[in-house]
């Protein structure tokens, strides 16, 4: 059954809150006491709106996830999917919008995307991360292009608080899945004496046959922190990433390869500085990153290389107890190279962005934030985006939000390499967002904690490519996506945790759009409705047991042999894991994915989902 107008969705958003152990995803864990992704400077947790998650890393990792992808595929409002095994080809989609209009950063700082404006998901461990930061909605405001679904921040340890040792993590498996990780922290804290200089790094490796011929892959990734205390209001760090893989494309079911492959490889480093008193938060950093993309396709060779340099400095000055002000600005280059299908292109792209904010508390109950932003690029015309947010408390427990915002998304190195349609001047693409939701928390450390939002897209000047002119790009349509997201999370009694989330997405082309979907029909590969359910079961200090369920219901896709839309089967995943601690430094650990053997596929048509797989490991620390 298709959820069909969007009165459903609100009645299966009001079922889960009347049935709140139904909706339990996977990983939505309590809040930190902090969240840095909404405002760029860490905010009391209370304070954030119902569209920010932060999933803490090491309890995702306790209860089986390994990579980023199959993290955010149980945030409300998010699908996220790989094409095949872990750190294959992914699909990111954030109330309904493409891969492209999320941003991905690193401690705040924006990780290099691709040649085609997105990120190769399944490339980010959660190893060596301390948190798992979304923010779901329009963000232009503050952090510019390609936020124009929304964020994904990848947080760090700090290693001037984070308690000094080493971990070592393995795992094995399925398919020949192997993986191994380690993790060091140390600090010059010593007793009585608060740390003024600190590093955490973190180096994973792993190996997957995949469960099809030439699906295999090989990735390596390494993070870094470095942070010092130069005086008690200034502090200065060092981020640095790296990662290498490389892979079989074993193409579709119907339409296998065993001969192509692809490497990739992309890197970061960025030193910064941050001064902290009772009036003043400012933050400035320089970034230097790149990303080299080589594949083997259809008997061509290609390669995508992308260099970047971002500078940028934002502060926060507070007027007084109840208002506040907020100044940035950034600057971005972006080179570019391509040698693929015989056409070389190079193309470097400059931009220069400012913005400013206002955060004002006219009662004790309510806040109003008003940002603007204003960016301008060499190669295409600029953007101006705002935003108006206002939160009520309504009591202790329960806190409303409204949110109108704009936001846009750059067109990427692929949207100009081929040119443009008639010589037109290619415009970044637009959102004209509205959401309205509410967070409760409960008094109770037995819960429930939820959240609850409704939300609205309407996307324009999308980027397209016209079949009549050699497939040169051009802007012309439009589109729509609107939906209700829920989060859930109890603790029922002692020793057992439920958790979950829940989102109801209708999407509609308003213009025909890249030659497959047409005026009036829906997205192609968004669930018109997604659940993820769980629970965990601690009954003793040594053991604790995890099960989880999602649900995917109502993609459709497209049918390239036979040139027509097809319904994709409803998907109905079952995963469990179990942890042992041996010790009071060693725990074993079992997880089981797709117990019941399912095989709707996940990401796309002719791409099946992974088979039934058993894995163990072992972490210890030291």
């Amino acid at each position: 059954m298709r959820l069909a107008t969007f009165a459903d969705w609100g009645i299966y958003a009001v079922m889960s809150l009347v049935f709140p152990a139904l909706l339990l995803a996977q990983v939505a864990v309590q809040l930190p006491e902090t969240v840095v992704v909404e405002t760029r400077q860490p905010a009391p947790v209370t304070e954030a709106s119902p569209s920010v998650t932060k999933i803490d890393a090491t309890q995702a990792s306790e209860s089986g996830y390994r990579s980023l992808t199959s993290l955010l595929g149980t945030t409300p409002g998010v699908f996220a999917t790989e094409q095949g095994g872990e750190g294959s080809q992914s699909s990111l989609f954030t109330r309904g919008t493409n891969s492209a209009h999320t941003a991905v950063l690193l401690d705040g700082r924006r990780l290099p995307a691709g040649f085609s404006g997105s990120y190769e998901l399944g490339r980010y461990r959660l190893f060596g991360l301390s948190s798992v930061e979304i923010l779901r909605g329009a963000s232009s405001s503050l952090y510019g292009a390609n936020s124009l679904g929304g964020v994904i921040d990848l947080r760090l340890q700090n290693p001037l608080t984070y308690k000094p040792g080493s971990s070592l993590e393995a795992e094995a498996g399925s398919y020949g899945r192997a993986s191994v990780g380690y993790a060091f922290a140390m600090n010059n804290a010593r007793a009585g004496q608060a740390a003024t200089q600190g590093t955490a790094l973190s180096v994973t490796t792993s190996h997957d046959d995949g469960w099809r011929a030439n699906g295999g892959r090989e990735a390596s990734t390494a993070l870094v922190k470095s942070a010092w205390q130069l005086s008690p209001q200034l502090t200065a760090d060092l981020i640095g990433s790296a990662d290498l893989g490389r892979g079989g494309l074993p193409g579709s079911e119907t339409a296998p390869s065993l001969v192509d492959w692809q490497k990739d490889s992309g890197w970061l480093i960025s030193p910064g500085l941050r001064y902290v008193d009772a009036i003043t938060t400012a933050t400035a950093f320089w970034s230097r990153g790149g990303s080299h993309v080589r594949s083997f396709t259809g008997g061509d060779l290609q390669s995508y290389r992308l260099a970047t340099d971002e500078l940028t400095a934002y502060a926060d000055w507070k007027a007084r107890s109840d208002l506040s002000f907020g100044l940035g600005a950034t600057y971005e280059r972006n080179a570019f190279n391509q040698l693929a299908y015989a056409t070389p292109w190079a193309n470097t792209i400059e931009s220069f962005g400012l913005w400013a904010h206002a955060d004002w508390k006219p009662t004790a109950s309510d806040r109003l934030k008003v940002g603007v932003r204003r960016d301008d690029f060499s190669d295409f015309a600029g953007k101006t985006t705002g935003e108006v947010t206002w939160g009520h408390i309504l009591n202790k427990q329960v806190t409303t939000h409204l949110k109108a915002a704009t936001a846009y998304r750059a067109p990427s190195a692929n949207d100009l390499a081929y040119g443009t349609s008639q010589n037109l001047i290619l415009r970044p693409e637009a959102n004209r967002a509205f959401e309205a939701g509410l967070r409760f928390n409960s008094t109770d450390a037995s819960g429930p904690n939820w959240t609850l939002v409704a939300f609205e897209n309407n996307l324009t000047d999308l980027i397209d490519y016209d079949p009549n002119d050699n497939y040169k790009t051009f802007n012309i349509a439009k589109a729509r996506t609107r939906g209700v997201e829920l989060g859930v999370e109890a603790r029922p009694t002692k020793g057992i945790r439920l958790f979950g989330a829940a989102t109801s997405l209708q999407t509609k082309a308003l213009t025909n759009y890249l030659g497959v979907v047409a005026a009036g029909e829906s997205l192609l590969r968004r669930p018109t409705f997604t659940l993820s359910a769980g629970a965990e079961i601690t009954p003793t200090e040594r053991w604790s047991f995890g099960a989880g369920v999602t649900l995917l219901h109502g993609r459709v896709d497209y049918d390239w042999g036979n040139s027509q839309r097809v319904d994709l089967p409803n998907s109905l995943v079952w995963r469990g894991w179990a942890r042992f601690a041996w010790d009071d430094s060693t725990d074993l650990t079992l997880r089981l994915e797709n117990i019941g053997g399912e095989t709707a596929p996940p990401a796309a048509l002719g791409y099946g989902a992974q088979p039934r797989s058993v894995y163990v490991g072992v972490a210890k620390k030291f």
